[in-house]
């Protein structure tokens, strides 16, 4: 083989290299962030669980949390997906807010439960893939 081959070889792995190691690192932030979010909805459904409410500072304080943290996250993976697709998510927390200034648990739980749902569903379409890979 001549050294203009192995200079061929040697770029082709590198490249695909980079692109496996970009796949892994989407792969771990868009993990960790929703695997974050289900930490906070199974959070604050024990303290509402504890306390026989949604109006108290313990479920106030993981609200407020989860609100921080999931902007802090979403704006790193705007960088990866479309911010029209994941902006569900920071909607229903938006709305978490209001319903405990109302003490409106049912519609609170209809939030989390969203919550819940599309962190499911966007785990299940974001991520590495061969798909994106090409």
């Amino acid at each position: 083989m001549t050294k203009f081959m192995w200079f061929q070889l040697i770029s082709i792995f590198f490249v695909l290299a980079v692109l496996v190691l970009i796949c892994v690192f989407e792969d771990r932030l868009v993990t960790n962030s929703l695997e974050n979010v289900a930490d906070y909805v199974y959070q604050i459904e024990t303290a509402i669980e504890e306390n026989d409410g949604i109006r108290n500072s313990k479920v106030e304080n993981l609200v407020d949390n989860l609100e921080y943290d999931w902007f802090n996250d979403e704006s790193n993976l705007c960088f990866l997906v479309n911010h029209k697709s994941i902006q569900e998510i920071g909607i229903e927390i938006i709305k978490l807010k209001t319903y405990i200034e109302e003490d409106d648990i049912r519609e609170f739980s209809i939030s989390l439960e969203l919550i819940k749902l599309y962190s499911e569903q966007y785990f299940h379409f974001m991520g590495a893939s061969f798909h994106n890979i090409l």
